[in-house]
């Protein structure tokens, strides 16, 4: 009885992460978030978020005072889309795996009517 204890948290570890990473992917949508310097259309700092025809200075030289990567409003939520489709993925294997890994951990040691496991 022991050893099926064992292998349920082997299984549960994934089952749990799952889970964890589908509130992930829940989490990702709405306004796309600016990891460095927003800037609008004038080209001047605006905190805050993120709106249609901002840019979003990714990399900034301190030397030349200039941007040195940059993403578009639109881009930023591509990635953001593309990033909740990863997670989507990733969370229903790892949620899919556990399951079915405890499932048949359980079948295959419960204790059957004739005293046997």
């Amino acid at each position: 009885m022991r050893l099926r204890g064992v292998f349920i948290a082997f299984f549960l570890v994934p089952l749990a992460w799952g889970v964890i990473t589908l509130l992930r992917a829940g989490a990702a949508h709405g306004v796309p978030d600016c990891p460095g310097l927003q800037l609008g259309e004038d080209g001047e700092d605006h905190p805050g978020p993120m709106r249609q025809g901002y840019t979003c200075a990714l990399d900034y030289s301190v030397r030349g005072g200039d941007s040195t990567g940059t993403a578009t409003y639109d881009q930023l939520k591509y990635a953001q889309e593309v990033k909740r489709g990863d997670l989507l993925g990733q969370g229903l294997l790892y949620t899919l795996y556990g399951t079915a890994g405890t499932a048949a951990t359980v079948i295959a040691t419960r204790k059957r009517a004739d005293g046997r496991y």
